[in-house]
């Protein structure tokens, strides 16, 4: 499946020596594991460094390379500290879900929705059935949405995902909100609302905001406000900086097999011993 993988436009080859003539990684993130890469990066994206997360994700090779490819799919997405491109994105979600991200083969099939013109049905059939092999119900029921054109009501958040794909942030916002307060309380669309209000993605950034949002849901047992709960105490991004409570809701991310905690534990493990 090689040659589904298109290949990175200038565009995107421009930006990255552009980033890469400007910003300067340190010896202790090209030094460490591609897992505590992945944290470093991530927990720069977190504070809304996006040059210097956009470098270090180039950076990331072996066993990080697969979301590190996600991430900058992400990044031209939005267009966070580089300029906006779909195609960029596209082409990231396609190397991330050959190199085996399950979140890349989803935003593969989440734009063969949204923009049919730059993914084809096949190639998004092909790789959500991957993932969803490999055990991703979201990307089971994105699957089911793409091959039988009718909306799964079992997956809110799709529609949330959509809207946001194609710029109707307002609707995604509402809905996220309603969701968030239905009872029961969906802590998936709370998390998804927290990450935005995080990342300034669709509404001001608001850090404080995000906190109480990820702090409900966490506390409530979403694996991954977890895990973005335990880097803003590691950072002092929305929390004040506390080790212990960092390390507390890694585990409980963890505990959960949320695998970007799974690895962060074990890298932190590595570490200590």
């Amino acid at each position: 499946m090689r040659a589904i993988v298109l290949v990175m436009g200038l565009l995107g080859l421009v930006s990255v020596n552009q980033v890469r003539a400007s910003v300067e990684l340190s010896d202790d993130f090209v030094n460490a594991q591609p897992r505590v890469q992945l944290y470093m990066a991530y927990a720069e994206y977190k504070m809304a460094n996006y040059p210097l997360a956009h470098a270090m994700w180039q950076q990331i090779d072996g066993a990080g390379k697969a979301e590190a490819l996600f991430n900058l799919g992400i990044l031209y997405e939005q267009g966070k500290g580089v300029e906006q491109s779909l195609v960029a994105a596209r082409d990231y979600y396609l190397q991330a879900a050959e190199a085996g991200s399950r979140a890349g083969a989803y935003q593969v099939g989440l734009m063969a929705l949204e923009h049919p013109e730059m993914v084809s049905p096949d190639t998004a059939k092909h790789w959500l059935m991957v993932a969803a092999l490999d055990g991703d119900e979201d990307a089971g029921r994105l699957l089911k949405t793409l091959t039988t054109d009718e909306p799964d009501s079992s997956d809110p958040m799709l529609s949330v995902k959509r809207l946001l794909m194609r710029g109707d942030n307002e609707q995604a916002i509402a809905q996220l909100i309603k969701l968030s307060e239905q009872s029961p309380a969906n802590y998936a669309a709370m998390t998804e609302l927290a990450w935005l209000y995080e990342t300034g993605l669709a509404v001001p950034r608001d850090l404080n905001k995000a906190a109480e949002l990820f702090s409900v849901a966490a506390e409530a047992g979403n694996a991954k406000a977890q895990y973005a709960l335990s880097v803003m105490y590691s950072t002092g991004a929305g929390k004040p900086v506390d080790a212990e409570l960092s390390l507390q809701w890694l585990q409980r991310s963890a505990a959960q097999n949320y695998k970007p905690a799974v690895e962060q534990l074990a890298a932190t493990s590595e570490k200590d011993s």
